[in-house]
């Protein structure tokens, strides 16, 4: 068992990795990032979204491989068809928040020099929305539990339901947390990258928003065709 378990646990780690970069992911928590953009935000939003992610995926393991019970196939189609139209959503909603908040010219004086640059309106950002990343990694776990499952049995052993159990569920485990550490990861590269950008030109930053708005309505689109 312990050897079965090793590989169990590299299988799934490595997967996990992987998995956070599928592009409705990466899109849609950087989608939610240049709404509110900082590097705080972003590393927390990389976070919540694979606690969601991985919370779903925990809670359809033990449904499948501690009480056999299958998801209607119904709900998963209808979950993955969802993130469609999340993804449109989301991209709308960025492209509201860039349209209120303005770009202006600010004048600086440091003793005979005057210089000046753009900047954008600050915008106070309101607290409700603040676990929707949680909630959109929650449908992503669900979109894509099926194939996420299909894996376990393969390394799970023939017989003892216990260890079969412990397995699948080591397996599910590591895999989110792999997941949490790509997400993480990418969410705190994605918070240095939009500080960088607003500190050379505000006006390339706004740019970059409007442009993953799109791209977040678009591939969305893209995803309810396919």
């Amino acid at each position: 068992m312990i050897s079965n378990l090793y590989a169990v646990l590299v299988t799934g780690l490595s997967l996990g990795l992987l998995h956070a970069f599928d592009a409705d992911h990466v899109m849609a928590v950087t989608t939610l990032s240049s709404q509110k953009p900082s590097l705080k935000r972003s590393i927390l939003f990389g976070l919540q979204w694979a606690l969601g992610h991985g919370a779903v995926l925990m809670a359809c393991g033990l449904l499948l491989f501690g009480l056999s019970i299958h998801l209607p196939e119904a709900f998963v189609s209808f979950a993955e068809t969802s993130v469609g139209f999340l993804l449109i959503i989301i991209g709308a909603l960025c492209i509201r928040q860039c349209r209120r908040q303005r770009l202006k010219l600010v004048e600086h004086v440091h003793g005979d020099v005057t210089h000046t640059h753009w900047c954008l309106d600050e915008v106070e950002h309101s607290n409700k929305n603040e676990h929707t990343p949680v909630f959109v990694g929650m449908l992503h776990g669900l979109a894509g539990s099926a194939p996420a499952l299909a894996v376990v049995p393969v390394l799970m052993q023939p017989n003892h339901n216990s260890e079969q159990l412990f397995i699948a569920m080591s397996y599910l485990l590591v895999f989110s947390l792999g997941v949490l550490i790509s997400m993480t990861a990418f969410g705190a590269g994605l918070g240095v990258v939009q500080n960088k950008l607003k500190s050379i030109d505000a006006r390339i930053f706004q740019f970059v928003r409007y442009g993953i708005g799109l791209g977040s309505i678009g591939l969305g689109g893209f995803w309810l065709m396919a």
